[in-house]
Order: C-alpha cells, then sequence, then structure tokens
C-alpha cells in the first residue's frame, strides 16, 4: 500500500512539473508575439543577412560561417521578424542542448547512419508523400498509431527521433514554397493558414500497446517553441474512446488556444475531402495514392549522402565555435 502511494505522489508531482513546464512554454510564446506580431513584409529571404547579423551582436558563442541560408529562413517563415527569428534560433539550440540524443548524439538523426530509423521510417506510422498537399499547396503529414507497435523493440526515443525526422523533412518542403509575404497587417494565424502543415490522423485500430503518454510529452516541449514549424490545422478520425481524455490533457499542458481551435474530431474521411483533393489521399482513405514508405527512406539517404538534404541537423553542431 505504502508503494502504492509513493507511487501515485510521484506521478502527481511528475504531472504537475510537466503542467507547469508546459504553461511557462505557452507564456514565453505569447510574450514573444507581443513583441513584434506582425511579419515584416516583403521576400524573407532578404532579411537574412540582418538575422546573421543579429544573432552575433550581442557576442553570443555561434559561429555561423557554416549555417545555410535554408536554415536560417526557416526560422524566418516560422517567426516572419529578424528579432523573433533570433530569439526561437536560440530557443531551439539551447534545447538541443538539453536534449542531444534527438539529433546530435551517436547515432545522430540520419537514416543512413540508424538502423532503427530507418526501420521506423519505414512503419507507416507517420508518412508524408511528397506529392501529398492540402487544397492550398501546404504538406500533409498522415499519422496511422495503429503501426506503432511498442512491444517490437522500439524505445519512446525511437519514436520521438522518427517523428522530428519526418518534422524535418516537411520543412525542407515549406521551404521550398513562395517566401513573400505582402500584407504587413497579417497575423500569426494568417501566416499559419499559407505557410503550415495539416496533419490528418487516422486512428483506426488502435490500442493501448500502440500508445505511450511519454511520446506526446517529448514531441510537444520539443516542438512547440523550438523547432520551427508552423501547424495550419489538425485532423483526427476514428479516436478511440480511451484517447480523449489524454488528448485533453496534452492539449491543455501544451497546446495555446490558437492550436487548440486549429484541432477537429471529425466523424468520417468525407470530411477531409473539404481540405485535402479525395484523389491525392492513400488508397485507404478513397484517394489513389499507393506510397511506399521504404522507397522514400531509401531517397532520403541518398540526400543525406550528396548532401542535397538541407537539415536542422547540421545546426548545433555547425554553430559552436572552434
Amino acid at each position: 500500500v505504502n508503494q502504492s502511494i509513493m507511487k501515485s505522489n510521484n506521478s502527481i508531482k511528475n504531472e504537475t512539473d510537466i503542467i507547469q513546464d508546459g504553461k511557462q512554454q505557452k507564456d514565453q510564446d505569447t510574450t514573444a508575439h507581443g513583441k513584434d506580431s506582425c511579419p515584416v513584409p516583403g521576400d524573407l529571404q532578404t532579411l537574412i543577412p540582418e538575422l546573421r547579423q543579429e544573432l552575433t551582436k550581442d557576442g553570443d558563442d555561434i559561429n555561423l560561417e557554416h549555417v545555410s541560408d535554408d536554415t536560417l529562413l526557416k526560422f524566418l517563415r516560422w517567426k516572419g521578424s529578424v528579432p523573433r527569428a533570433a530569439e526561437r534560433f536560440r530557443a531551439h539550440l539551447k534545447w538541443r542542448q538539453e536534449t542531444p540524443w534527438v539529433f546530435d548524439e551517436e547515432p545522430p538523426l540520419l537514416a543512413s547512419q540508424d538502423d532503427e530509423l530507418k526501420r521506423l521510417l519505414s512503419c507507416n506510422m507517420l508518412v508524408a508523400p511528397d506529392s501529398l498537399t492540402d487544397k492550398d499547396g501546404c504538406p500533409v503529414l498522415i499519422g496511422r498509431m495503429r503501426n506503432n507497435d511498442m512491444s517490437d523493440g522500439r524505445t519512446v526515443q525511437d519514436v520521438c527521433r522518427m517523428t522530428i525526422y519526418t518534422m524535418d523533412r516537411m520543412l525542407e518542403r515549406l521551404n521550398n514554397r513562395p517566401t513573400t509575404s505582402s500584407n504587413p497587417s497579417d497575423t500569426d494565424e494568417d501566416d499559419a493558414a499559407k505557410d503550415g502543415i495539416t496533419i490528418f490522423h487516422d486512428m483506426k485500430g488502435l490500442s493501448r500497446k500502440n500508445v505511450d503518454p511519454s511520446i506526446p510529452k517529448i514531441l510537444f516541449r520539443a516542438i512547440i517553441g523550438h523547432f520551427p514549424i508552423r501547424f495550419k490545422q489538425i485532423y483526427i478520425l476514428n479516436a478511440p474512446w480511451f484517447f480523449y481524455p489524454m488528448f485533453n490533457v496534452m492539449s491543455a499542458m501544451f497546446f495555446s488556444a490558437k492550436l487548440r481551435a486549429r484541432t477537429h474530431f471529425i466523424k468520417s474521411v468525407e470530411e477531409i475531402y473539404e481540405v485535402i483533393d479525395s484523389e491525392k489521399l492513400l488508397v485507404e482513405h478513397g484517394g489513389t495514392l499507393d506510397f511506399d514508405s521504404s522507397a522514400w527512406v531509401e531517397t532520403q539517404i541518398q540526400r543525406e549522402k550528396d548532401g542535397s538534404m538541407t537539415s536542422l541537423y547540421s545546426c548545433v553542431e555547425a554553430t559552436k565555435k572552434e
């Protein structure tokens, strides 16, 4: 009995700490938005030299010589102004230093050097086909948690690394979109609509063996405030009854009010057709796309080897001063 009480108290303490951390992160984001809420008009690429100057003006221990313009552009697209992009770039570096196992420890976050990462990328839990976009041309991420078998030897960290790798590839696609913001009155909401990703998560067949509550805790902490990506909309189909309580807790801890408003539980696959042309979807969702995840992974491995991939992976190592 005493052991049960101690475990319960520890669980409550851990959840309290997580809630406080989540609220603190959301407060920091709200404060940052208040500083400079309007994106700078014009081509964001013209702001890259200014961002480089901003990141080194205070004597930060950062060397940007080997940080590509593409990498800096990701942060400008995320926050729309030089001060906010610089703030979030520093926040990303700090997160990388605090959680080096995601990108930087051995093996690094490269499918060509991590067999387990390669295996999980091929398991079809998360797929982001290059041809799959919503009706506004924004990239779409499809989730199918039933393919996440936590009993097959994979760890929580393995699943999180696979998710971050996939997000990193979606950032590349976002960076290839036009960068002009012609309206200086655009808000963060406007930017998310133009420059964010759409998530479609089909939870058909989800069971408890597919779920570990540590996974969303780690991912939300990693992505919110640290990862230069916007979420345009999130659509969840076929959610089982036991998912709702967990989602309510996690969203209260980590989602901003805007992100909660962009999250929709849908009852039929036809509802997603209002957002994504049906023929672009996977065959199981009424589309014509027969996606080969193994072939996609091999393409990414080749891009890693030939240097054509632009990844956040090199960000920390490249910014360390000799």
